[in-house]
């Protein structure tokens, strides 16, 4: 997928939660633009995805490094009932 569908995605208004699918199967959730970061030079995209309800200290979220060539798809909203199936990190 291009950065620039990335950049998108995040910036639309409002913003939309969505599920990220990669070419290995792995699916990651981006519930809000705050959790999630296009690193300079659109390569990489970071996510963090929360582990608990109501996620507040660092160590409640996990975090997801993917490669923006390797996503297949976005999906909205996200695919409830999943779980984040990373093999990146």
């Amino acid at each position: 997928m291009s950065p620039d569908r990335i950049k998108r995605v995040l910036a639309e208004q409002p913003f939309e939660p969505f599920t990220v699918f990669t070419g290995d199967g792995s699916t990651v959730d981006v519930l809000s633009r705050e959790f999630a970061f296009l690193k300079p030079g659109g390569r990489t995209l970071e996510v963090s995805v929360p582990r608990v309800k109501n996620a507040t200290e660092e160590r409640d979220f996990e975090e997801h490094k993917i490669d923006v060539f390797l996503i297949t798809k976005l999906v909205s909203p996200p695919v409830r009932g999943r779980t984040n199936r990373s093999r990146r990190r």
